[in-house]
């Protein structure tokens, strides 16, 4: 629900008066008269049907602002269907005149389902770990099979019965059982290293089984370093000379690196007439009269330049893992560049406790097959396809991996900090901005996000035991109910004890994973 404002005091409005007609409503039903007398009621003997509706309405209304995020949707509209069922039956009932069933109990049945509802999307807000479609589905079909074998035998209890069943079988907070972990494993996240979570990012994090990283995410630096400059007719300086002025104009850290080298070396760098980047490709300049082209084999062959010696030149130093550059002059290759920036010493850590996770990590980088594989092998991370010029890693994944889109380990604009994507939305699109990510960690050290990864696998695998203990409560709760057991009172009761039970399941579980990241 957003948190604004006015939001809040509608919703607590709502809810209030959905809560003080549903008071009226149970107090209607539970009022037993004298024999001969008739109880004062404001709609005569339908007073239990209507204020039951009206608590029904209200509590639609501050449902309505939880509808508009997909988590929590599902389930939110089966109760409210379930909650109409009721009302509908309630009228056929009213209508087809059979005094003899209580048809005020459907109607109260309807509007504590709506109540709890609304009640348990603020007090523990959807995950999305379980949409609690299936649940619901046999919460239904029991009350049926009530409703179908009370009317038989007993016609008079079957709405009771039916009503009973589904309210207490009703699985008002499965799609919101690790709400209440979700607060108390965020500290034992800020502890791992994260800064920023989302509210869906353990469950995202525990059911990725690859993820992306983007080179940035495992160098030390955004800074490279020229390690070789290979002319083949002129004197290194000259070759150095003719980079790094065609580099002129750019910030790319290429040009840092070469401009970097030329004053160390006391090489002038002039200005370039003009100055033409291609993303992911290299650039091409105008210096001298002479048209010079920087750039990877790719952007000869698209300009139709011969780079035959160069490139078995440039194989070498790729199996190094180093970026290699052709450059060419007046339309013919006249040397090559290498160069390479500093690995983070955490990186190849980082792979193998992903790996240790179950994870499959993948590296996205722009370099040539030859770097791409040798980075990946020091880093012991797999290796994406070829990827297309300027493309970025959530693009990347995208075309790779299609509908089952992993996470996405990236650097942050300002180099930071590192932020992890959720990059499975369908607008991940060439020049499309990048999804707002789902965490980030305070520092830039990669070690954080394989301790994510553990926190989440170990709170998902809590909560199934969490939602097979409220499964099989409610289970209990809805044959009660059926065969009389319990009365339609117990839900709020139920509902209360779930509570409960999911916040000592998360206090404890958490207490005993930072007890263990403060023993380590």
């Amino acid at each position: 629900m957003p948190k604004s404002t006015l939001v809040t005091a509608l919703w607590l409005l709502f809810v209030c008066l959905a809560l003080v007609f549903l008071a009226l409503a149970a107090e209607v039903v539970t009022t037993t008269m004298p024999a001969g007398e008739d109880p004062v009621q404001v709609f005569g003997r339908f007073s239990a049907v209507i204020f039951g509706m009206f608590s029904s309405i209200f509590s639609l209304l501050a449902l309505s602002f939880s509808l508009n995020t997909r988590t929590g949707r599902s389930l939110t509209l089966a109760s409210i269907a379930a909650s109409a069922l009721l009302l509908m039956l309630t009228a056929l009932l009213v209508v087809a005149g059979t005094p003899a069933v209580p048809v005020d109990l459907l109607a109260v049945a309807a509007a504590c389902m709506m109540v709890l509802r609304a009640l348990g999307v603020v007090i523990l807000p959807p995950r999305g770990d379980r949409s609690g479609l299936i649940e619901a589905g046999c919460s239904l079909t029991l009350a049926a099979v009530t409703a179908a074998f009370w009317w038989t035998f007993e016609p008079a209890a079957a709405p009771g019965a039916a009503a009973a069943a589904l309210l207490l079988s009703w699985p008002h907070l499965i799609d919101g059982i690790n709400a209440f972990a979700d607060k108390i494993f965020h500290r034992a996240a800020l502890a791992a290293g994260a800064r920023d979570l989302t509210p869906g990012a353990f469950t995202r994090i525990a059911r990725a089984r690859d993820i992306v990283i983007d080179k940035t995410a495992v160098m030390s630096g955004p800074d490279l370093m020229v390690t070789n400059v290979m002319a083949f007719n002129n004197e290194p300086k000259t070759l150095l000379a003719v980079a790094a002025s065609a580099e002129a104009q750019s910030d790319h850290p290429v040009a840092l690196a070469l401009r970097q080298l030329a004053s160390q070396w006391h090489v002038s760098v002039k200005r370039p007439d003009r100055f033409e980047p291609t993303p992911g490709l290299g650039v091409v300049a105008l210096l001298g009269g002479q048209t010079v082209v920087i750039g990877t084999t790719d952007l000869l062959q698209k300009l139709k330049i011969d780079s035959f010696t160069a490139d078995a030149i440039a194989r070498s130093l790729e199996a190094d893992g180093k970026t290699v550059l052709r450059v060419a002059v007046g339309g013919r290759v006249v040397g090559v560049l290498g160069l390479e920036g500093t690995l983070r010493q955490d990186a190849g850590v980082a792979g193998m406790a992903l790996r240790s996770e179950g994870r499959t990590p993948w590296l996205h980088s722009g370099d040539s097959h030859k770097t791409r594989e040798a980075l990946a092998g020091m880093l012991g991370l797999e290796v994406l396809t070829d990827p297309k010029p300027g493309e970025t890693a959530p693009e990347a994944a995208k075309r790779q991996f299609g509908p089952d889109v992993p996470l996405v380990l990236t650097l942050s604009g300002d180099r930071s900090t590192l932020e992890l994507r959720d990059c499975a939305a369908d607008d991940i699109r060439e020049g499309a901005p990048l999804p707002s990510p789902i965490a980030v960690s305070n520092t830039d050290d990669i070690g954080a996000f394989p301790a994510l990864k553990a926190l989440a696998t170990r709170r998902s695998f809590l909560a199934v035991h969490a939602r097979r203990l409220l499964t099989g409560l409610w289970a209990l709760g809805g044959i009660c109910g059926a065969t009389a057991l319990l009365p339609l009172a117990a839900a709020p009761v139920l509902f209360s004890l779930c509570l409960g039970i999911l916040w000592a399941y998360a206090r404890i579980s958490a207490a005993g994973t930072l007890h263990k990241q403060a023993v380590a």
